[in-house]
């Protein structure tokens, strides 16, 4: 889903899997989210208001055991907190992004392949979905077909932003947000590369609050525009991941030793803790989604190393991670229809259910994105040869 550079070599640990681990463990997580919201439909409480657990345990069968109430419990905000993973795709996407082109003797980049390259990696696929979505009658059709479908598969998901920002496949609105984000990459890269990461990260973090006070507090606007419509209220997350990015290139191995040390561990966890009871005020909802990218990035980095120890878990986990942009594409109207379909089972068989469903969907888009890279990278070389 980052679309970033690919499972890079890196200092001290070889390629670096676990980031194809991340991306795959966020995306099943983001993909469990939109399945289980659509089965839940509001039924349960919502897990980041106070008393969450007592509330859940009210509504519990009184001849379940309290062990059954609590895991219920937790899965229930599992699955309603899975939209938090976006932000560990900015964060990944900066990342892969900045590690890619940080080479200490490289020359400046020539932006206008740069940019070639970006578009031919992102739009193919965007497209095919759209024909996906056209072509297949086993999926929730949420809007009707209008002019907007042409203004999204142009790779317009703002303007209208009312009315486009989740226009017939919800989930696309994070492809305006990237390429927002890839328009304003060159300049963000020279600043970088300028200041050096504190600086730039410090410029960063000023941008982002300011941009979210303006649109949430100053000028109170949609919340689209927060979530993505505008880059600049989730600069912090790509911000990070550019930064940990170029750091990795010459920094790897004393980078990795501090990433992935326990110490870092607790106070990511403290920092995704702190972001989601930011959501509580106005003011502090300003970092929410700073706090809780840079928190959770580091938990799932180190789960994804930790399951990459298990011989296929971890291989799993990668070909997910690898293959997540398609999966992202095209899943979103699939689990809706099915969950509509699923809410009068029962959160066992629903589990059954979904964890089926999902392994197809997988499957079906990674071979579905391995076949449009294929014929991309296919028409391109003939036009050269041509």
């Amino acid at each position: 889903m980052s679309t970033g550079a690919r499972r890079p070599a890196g200092g001290g640990e070889g390629r670096l899997d676990w980031l194809d681990g991340m991306k795959g463990l966020a995306i099943l997580w983001i993909v469990f989210f939109h399945f289980f919201t659509f089965y839940d439909h509001g039924r349960t409480p919502w897990p980041l208001r106070p008393g969450y657990l007592a509330a859940y345990a009210a509504g519990c069968d009184p001849d379940a055991s309290r062990v059954l109430c609590l895991g219920g419990a937790l899965l229930s905000a599992a699955g309603q907190l899975g939209f938090h993973a976006v932000s560990v795709f900015l964060v990944l996407s900066g990342f892969g992004l900045t590690y890619s082109l940080a080479r200490p003797d490289r020359a400046r980049p020539a932006w206008s392949q740069w940019y070639r390259s970006r578009l031919v990696r992102l739009f193919p696929m965007y497209w095919v979905a759209h024909l996906v979505y056209l072509l297949s009658p086993f999926q929730a059709r949420i809007d009707a077909l209008d002019y907007r479908f042409v203004l999204s598969l142009l790779g317009d998901r703002v303007v209208p932003i009312g009315t486009i920002f989740y226009y017939f496949n919800p989930a696309l609105w994070y492809f305006g947000l990237l390429l927002e984000l890839y328009l304003v990459y060159p300049v963000l890269f020279g600043a970088l590369r300028r200041w050096g990461s504190a600086r730039f990260l410090a410029l960063a973090a000023a941008v982002t609050i300011a941009a979210r006070w303006v649109l949430v507090i100053a000028v109170p606007v949609s919340p689209a525009w927060v979530q993505g419509g505008f880059f600049a209220c989730r600069l912090w997350e790509f911000a990070l991941g550019m930064a940990a990015g170029a750091l990795w290139r010459t920094r790897g191995a004393s980078l990795g030793a501090a990433l992935f040390s326990g110490w870092a561990l607790l106070a990511a966890v403290a920092i995704y803790a702190l972001g989601c009871y930011s959501y509580r005020a106005l003011w502090s909802y300003l970092s929410t989604d700073a706090l809780i990218g840079t928190g959770l990035a580091v938990v799932l980095a180190h789960v994804a190393r930790a399951i990459g120890r298990a011989r296929w878990a971890g291989r799993a986990a990668i070909a997910v991670g690898a293959s997540s942009y398609g999966l992202y594409l095209v899943h979103q109207p699939y689990v809706l229809y099915f969950a509509e379909r699923m809410r009068g089972l029962d959160t066992a068989a629903f589990l059954a259910a979904a964890s089926g469903i999902i392994v197809l969907l997988v499957l079906g888009a990674m071979a579905l994105e391995r076949a449009v890279d294929a014929l991309t990278d296919r028409v391109l070389a003939d036009r050269m040869r041509g």
